[in-house]
């Protein structure tokens, strides 16, 4: 498994935190799988509680899921694949955004992206608390891991 961390930023022009897997502190400490995480609660959960209790029942009960075989298919900008234990997540726009991750890895993360929700992450005084995330494969190696998964629904833009 891998361990890594995804850092709260300031936008100033939006006057509010954002998510990312490079710290800001030092470029060099980078995680595809934390970016491809942070990048997808941005783009597909966005700024909505709601949206993550949609994904935690669709999680936690998948056989009345609205995609029961896990073929949730294309989002804003990443697409979500469900086959078994595994959950994939990644976009087609950028070939490090990609990761692969359990579904337990998935819900602990959705989880401290609530929290960071309920926060202040409006106070640019206030900077919001690191997310610890953990995961299986980010990249390349993620998407060559689901697609040899049995019953992959197979990553529809990889080569």
């Amino acid at each position: 498994m891998i361990t890594a961390k995804i850092y709260p930023w300031w936008s100033e022009s939006f006057k509010w935190f954002g998510l990312s897997g490079t710290n800001p502190n030092n470029k060099d400490e980078t995680s595809d799988g934390a970016g491809a995480i942070a990048a997808f609660l941005g783009a597909e959960i966005q700024y909505s509680t709601h949206s993550i209790d949609i994904w935690v029942n669709n999680l936690t009960d998948l056989e009345h899921s609205r995609a029961p075989d896990g073929d949730f298919g294309e989002g804003n900008a990443f697409s979500i694949f469900i086959t078994g234990d595994y959950v994939f997540i990644g976009t087609e726009y950028a070939e490090e955004s990609q990761v692969l991750m359990t579904r337990a890895q998935f819900l602990h993360a959705l989880e401290q992206y609530r929290v960071f929700l309920d926060g202040d992450y409006e106070d640019p005084e206030n900077p919001p608390a690191i997310i610890n995330v953990e995961f299986i494969a980010g990249g390349q190696e993620a998407v060559d891991m689901y697609n040899n998964l049995p019953n992959s629904h197979g990553v529809p833009y990889a080569d």
